[in-house]
């Protein structure tokens, strides 16, 4: 790797020293350059609006309509908009130079009052929901008005951006090509504003857990992603431990859709370590990362006496080191070295794996013209497999591990479902009814309103996520034999908008100060959160099968209580989904519990 010459560009009238104390998760950097913006950029810059968010499109000069460009999606740090990160990374003069299209989507103060994307709210961790499908929608969008390459879609960020761009990746890993993180911290490093102050201080969670939850994120779509972390060893914001765990998680995250472990194809040893120099700037190390096949799959930049900052960016920007190498080059560098991910065939099981009762019949879904091979006996498939042909009948415990080559020879990466069919005898069947004066819906603020009688999931519209969740509410204190097998039956009342899923917490217990529905049921604390996740919504009724690490929440001497949230994509019109409550007796919720003898 070469050695980086960066330059200073723009004229400055003051350099201002400073400290900000932004509350929430605002503290992004301490030295603050005010400057008149200026660029060296010739291309044009087309302003527009989705999912309730405002974004710049930069188009490089002589751009063409009739040929296909790379698109880079960069993603500010808190207090920034588009123009500063634009100005400051130079990422636009980039772009003339090397041919491909920015998208800057742009955080607004009304979602969060310093414009931090929220990376540390579980509303916006996941596909389909807030922030994250919002970016997703507006990457969409350009793709379908504009002509992209194929496979040249990446994304990256600074701080809060750096974050956000980390959990796109996770999120949408189908969208993106590769992600470059500046000064950022790995997937759901946290989940609270505290935790998110002691992650940018002192590192998150376990990485190779985080890794895993990030494998879990990408759900049928998971691929590997090739990533670039840059960060500073005099970061006092985000301390530079957190890059240390993004290329460890991502290590985990890649090999689990590899290999469906936590190692075999790649590690956070770095198999290559150069120490630089910028001419007259500062000293830097570039460790790099090859999967088995001996191949650059991660790099991790530090650079040394670097704060919180774009290293390498113009101080026509906020939040910016000119003295660092060029991380807006370098990450384009290495996206480039990484080469071009082919177009992979994904395949999925229908139904996914979890416990039935009997037996369950499964089908394999490829989305394109291809060959499914696929085993039983958990031993990994190969082309001298079986061949899918039909649906597949499972009654009994089972291991399916498929996998789809298509015409061109393609193949896709392993995939591993469980399956674990359960003997239910009748007569040890118990239903019980949901209590209606305690069933009902809790808004996300006063003014959402809550109330008794129809359960209601969802949001209100107007760009909104998450604003109502439901609350179910059992007596079970008559359970005394130990649980086999448990499900939630709830018959549907009305829906409308688009529901892509329902998430399911269990409370031991009842979530507020009692039974009765109470505004803090909605953030109540819950037992085991996430405990099951239901995407089917056809048929007079849903079944949503209870996992049996939760039997230990269901309450045999006193109440239990669920709580439904609904992930839903923020658009103008409501998306939300109702079940009746327990008014109705013959529709009522049921938890049906079968013992074990």
């Amino acid at each position: 790797m070469n050695n980086v010459q960066t330059k200073k560009g723009g004229r400055y009238l003051l350099n201002v020293k400073a400290m900000y104390l932004l509350g929430w998760i605002g503290l992004l950097a301490v030295l603050v350059f005010i400057i008149p913006i200026s660029t060296e950029a010739a291309g044009t810059t087309v302003k527009g609006t989705h999912g309730g968010k405002t974004y710049q499109l930069y188009l490089p000069d002589k751009f063409s309509e009739d040929e296909s460009y790379p698109l880079m999606v960069m993603l500010h740090g808190c207090t920034q908009d588009a123009t500063q990160f634009a100005a400051g990374t130079k990422m636009n003069a980039l772009a003339d130079k090397e041919r491909f299209i920015v998208l800057y989507p742009e955080q607004n103060s009304g979602a969060n009052m310093n414009k931090c994307w929220n990376w540390f709210e579980t509303a916006h961790q996941s596909r389909g929901s807030g922030e994250p499908a919002a970016i997703a929608g507006m990457v969409q969008k350009i793709e379908s008005d504009y002509v992209i390459s194929d496979n040249q879609v990446y994304v990256a960020g600074l701080s809060a951006g750096g974050g956000m761009s980390v959990i796109m990746g996770a999120t949408y890993p189908d969208l993106f090509d590769g992600i470059g993180v500046g000064a950022g911290l790995e997937y759901k490093a946290a989940i609270t504003m505290v935790e998110a102050f002691t992650a940018m201080s002192s590192g998150g969670p376990d990485p190779v857990n985080q890794g895993k939850l990030a494998y879990q994120a990408m759900g049928s779509r998971a691929q590997t992603l090739p990533v670039i972390a840059v960060h500073g060893t005099s970061d006092y914001t985000v301390n530079p431990i957190n890059s240390d765990q993004i290329i460890k998680q991502w290590a985990t995250t890649n090999n689990y859709v590899e290999t469906g472990s936590s190692t075999g194809w790649i590690d956070d040893t770095p198999d290559h370590t150069e120490n630089l120099q910028v001419p007259g700037g500062r000293a830097y190390t570039v460790y790099d990362y090859h999967n088995t096949e001996g191949k650059l799959w991660m790099q991790k930049v530090i650079v040394q006496g670097m704060g919180h900052a774009w290293s390498g960016g113009s101080t026509a920007g906020s939040y910016t080191d000119p003295q660092g190498p060029d991380a807006s080059q370098m990450m384009w560098d290495f996206f480039q070295e990484v080469g071009d991910r082919p177009d992979i065939v994904t395949t999925t099981a229908n139904p996914k794996g979890g416990t039935y009762q009997d037996s369950v019949v499964v089908e394999l879904q490829a989305d394109r013209e291809a060959t499914t091979y696929y085993t039983l006996d958990g031993t990994g498939p190969t082309t001298d497999s079986t061949v899918y042909t039909e649906p597949i009948t499972i009654d009994k415990d089972t291991t399916l591990k498929f996998f789809s080559q298509d015409t061109s020879g393609i193949a896709e990466n392993i995939k591993v479902e469980e399956y674990k069919i359960t003997d239910i005898v009748p007569g040890d069947e118990t239903v019980i009814s949901s209590i209606a004066s305690e069933d009902g819906f809790v808004g996300r603020y006063a003014v959402d309103g809550k109330g008794n009688g129809t359960v209601k999931a969802g949001d209100k519209g107007m760009y909104n996520i998450d604003t109502y969740r439901g609350i179910l509410s059992f007596d079970t204190s008559n359970l005394t034999e130990p649980i086999h097998h448990a499900k939630i039956r709830l018959y549907k009342k009305a829906s409308q908008g688009v529901v892509n899923s329902l998430q399911v917490d269990v409370k031991k217990g009842v979530f507020g100060s009692s039974s009765a529905i109470e505004q803090t049921d909605f953030a109540s604390t819950p037992s085991a959160s996430n405990i099951a996740t239901s995407k089917n919504f056809g048929g007079e009724y849903i079944e949503i099968l209870l996992p049996e690490s939760s039997y230990i929440h269901i309450n045999q001497s006193g109440k239990t209580q669920f709580r439904l949230q609904a992930a839903t994509t923020a658009g103008f019109n409501a998306n939300s989904i109702e079940f009746y409550g327990g008014e109705e007796e013959s529709k009522a919720p049921q938890l049906i519990i079968n013992s074990q003898n």
